[in-house]
């Protein structure tokens, strides 16, 4: 497995953690990580479309990540709720 697909692995798998656990715009945190890492990764070596490409495709997959988060724990918290 390449290390790409294993950082967007790590990136999904943060998202749909503090997506599930954090509360409020906590959960959104994951998105930023992708996106400090490209900047870095841009000011470091450069800006080229490799980096703007990995950079955009982890923010997704983080924000995908949250959103399933949120959705499980949404879907949890009304299957516990006494009717």
């Amino acid at each position: 497995m390449s290390p790409q697909v294993l950082g967007f692995i790590v990136f999904f798998l943060a998202g749909f953690v503090f997506g599930y656990a954090a509360p409020g715009a906590w959960g959104l945190f994951p998105v930023l990580i992708p996106f400090l890492m490209g900047i870095y990764t841009g000011l470091t070596n450069g800006f080229d479309g490799h980096v703007i490409l990995f950079t955009i495709i982890g923010m997704l997959v983080s924000l995908v990540g949250t959103l399933l988060g949120r959705a499980l724990q949404y879907r949890i918290e009304r299957d516990e709720a006494p009717s």
